[in-house]
């Protein structure tokens, strides 16, 4: 259609104010509401596994580690930072740690990460981790003393926790004394994680750890952050 002179020159007029308006000197940009970090959304499963993310997430992933296992410090050493940034805080992923504890210095080092606040959660796991070898060594130096095999339970895990180093680690992360003893004598806590253990190696029949599930189905192989990165993406697409 063809505008008259008259016509183009009463739309020049009408759109002008909107013009000046748009380049009014100082006007402030609309603020966009910020986008939700899924981070900061933590649940319990009935079995006492943590969950964070977003309960809708297309992709469902469940973690089986063991804190003592080697392989699962290199996957968390690569993959944790990314899968939060990438995945988790913008809703796309959830992810379930259960805890497929296999001797008592994974059972010390899982109560006290189980005891830090959820957002602390996952931070919490790089932490110990990161320095596994380290806090591994010191704590089995602590069995050969005399009279530790006289200890009560409660005793001896708290002998293996300090000479591993936690006590100025999750101190260090906030935890009072005070906490720190609770969580270490939680029999709630113990009794909830061999459950979750149990259910781990017999019921679910993991192979191994870390052992992957990705919207319920085993993934086999997944030992590196591209390896799980790949089976991620081919979920989501």
């Amino acid at each position: 259609m063809i505008l008259s002179k008259g016509r183009v020159a009463l739309a020049l007029a009408l759109l002008l104010p909107v013009v000046a308006i748009a380049a009014k000197p100082g006007a402030k940009p609309i603020a966009r509401p910020a986008a939700h970090n899924w981070l900061t959304t933590a649940n319990r499963t009935a079995e006492g596994a943590i969950v964070i993310g977003n309960p809708a997430a297309k992709v469902k992933l469940i973690e089986y580690l063991s804190l003592t296992c080697s392989h699962c410090a290199v996957l968390s050493g690569e993959s944790l930072k990314p899968l939060q940034q990438n995945y988790i805080a913008k809703g796309i992923v959830s992810l379930e740690v259960r805890h497929a504890v296999r001797d008592g210095y994974d059972m010390v080092a899982s109560l006290l990460i189980r005891c830090q606040p959820p957002r602390d959660y996952l931070p919490a796991i790089e932490a110990v981790f990161a320095g596994q070898a380290d806090w591994m060594t010191k704590g089995s130096t602590v069995s050969s003393d005399a009279g530790f095999a006289s200890k009560t339970p409660d005793e001896q895990m708290m002998l293996v926790a300090n000479a591993a180093g936690f006590d100025s680690l999750f101190a260090k992360r906030g935890m009072t004394r005070q906490r720190y003893a609770a969580c270490l004598a939680d029999a709630k806590g113990k009794q909830q994680l061999v459950t979750m253990a149990g259910n781990s190696w017999e019921r679910d029949a993991i192979p191994g750890t870390p052992a992957i599930k990705i919207n319920g189905e085993m993934q086999p192989n997944v030992t590196n952050w591209a390896a799980l990165d790949a089976r991620i993406k081919a979920a989501i697409h």
